[in-house]
């Protein structure tokens, strides 16, 4: 099994990879992505209703698996190609790769969903910030004119 990496520095592989080695690849990466659908799907239904410390793992989680499928996109892109010069022709002879594709698009949906969802939190967020300072200095406002009242009350009944 081939299990070549991306060198630093060097822009070809040099390395022949076998259809064995590119399917084993493939599989890897096929694997990853759907593990990755499986959190944001777990992700998605339970967005309402995790405390902070539960979305803080499951962010870590989320952060690690796209790290692993980066290196194995990686290494998978250099034997493609390695293997051949026309992508194109490798669909062909790989039949893996459209459920590679279909799996990344479907990741990236789900990406771009999750995305959107944190940035109406964020905005709902600091909307509800924005109103309780408001409403703490209304407070803050009024606690003072209700001590000068009570200070003026106190001194004037003695």
């Amino acid at each position: 099994m081939c299990r070549c990496m991306p060198q630093a520095n060097t822009s070809r592989h040099t390395h022949k990879h076998t259809m064995n080695d590119l399917n084993l690849l493939l599989t890897s990466s096929i694997q990853h992505y759907e593990e990755l659908i499986v959190m944001f799907e777990a992700i998605n239904h339970d967005k309402g209703s995790c405390n902070p410390a539960t979305l803080q793992a499951r962010c870590t989680e989320l952060l690690q698996m796209q790290s692993e499928i980066a290196l194995a996109d990686e290494a998978l892109t250099v034997a493609m190609q390695a293997t051949s010069g026309d992508p194109s022709a490798l669909s062909f002879q790989y039949p893996l790769i459209e459920k590679w594709q279909a799996l990344m698009h479907q990741a990236f949906i789900h990406n771009r969903s999750l995305l959107a969802t944190i940035q109406n939190l964020q905005s709902l967020l600091a909307h509800e910030i924005k109103e309780m300072q408001g409403g703490r200095a209304a407070l803050h406002g009024y606690r003072q004119t209700t001590a000068s009242q009570q200070g003026s009350i106190l001194n004037a009944s003695r």
